[in-house]
């Protein structure tokens, strides 16, 4: 599966995308944890924001090798 990143994450990760494998029945929380594991907590806080197939995703949607995958940090405006 490959995963995205925007804004400030892609910065701190010096990427902007990466192929993961998935194991089956792997929800947006598990798929996160996945992520802290490989680059660190301080990359993926409880903010980070996720979308599936361009729509915000909960953590317990479950994510398969067809879904596109983002994750960003919350936005603020002005």
């Amino acid at each position: 599966m490959k995963i995205y990143y925007f804004a400030s994450l892609k910065e701190a990760l010096k990427m902007s995308s990466e192929e993961i494998t998935l194991s089956a029945n792997m929800t947006v929380a598990q798929l996160r944890e996945k992520l802290v594991d490989k680059h660190g907590e301080r990359h993926f806080p409880e903010n980070i924001l996720c979308a599936v197939n361009q729509e915000i995703a909960h953590d317990n949607l479950i994510v398969n090798g067809t879904d596109e995958v983002a994750f960003y940090p919350p936005v603020t405006g002005g």
